[in-house]
């Protein structure tokens, strides 16, 4: 009987393991997807295209939910409100945008970004091969 508790508790705390290391992977995704978009949302600023603004702060709004829920999970209050402002931020720049104002839209990109900046001071160790989260 004890060896079917013990054999319990390995498996679950490798399950747990796995399911951690996936997160991460998906994090770091994350990242990259909000880098890109980030990017091309500014370059779409510069041209005054409306609809692609738009379209870019949607996705980073969707992908700073999903970063919010990692941080929620990690009972890392500071960072869930970090990616929860940055969400909020995303959707006021589709807002402005879809209004016209682009004006707008880049005071409230420029707003978003610094989220990202305390968050990452916070939460991210430069390495040798990258950056890792804290």
């Amino acid at each position: 009987m004890q060896r079917i508790y013990v054999l319990t508790v390995v498996t679950l705390a490798l399950a747990a393991g796995v399911v951690l290391a996936q997160s991460e992977t998906d994090y770091q995704s994350w990242m990259k997807t909000i880098g890109a978009t980030n990017a091309s949302l500014q370059k779409n600023l510069a041209a005054k295209d409306s609809a692609a603004v738009a379209a870019d702060a949607k996705k980073l709004e969707d992908t700073f939910k999903m970063v919010e829920d990692f941080w929620e999970k990690r009972h890392t209050a500071d960072a869930q409100k970090f990616a929860e402002q940055a969400e909020k931020g995303a959707a006021a720049v589709a807002k402005s945008a879809m209004a016209g104002n682009l004006d707008q839209a880049s005071a409230d990109a420029k707003a978003m970004g610094a989220n990202c900046a305390g968050c990452h001071m916070a939460h991210r160790e430069k390495t040798d091969t990258g950056f890792k989260i804290k």
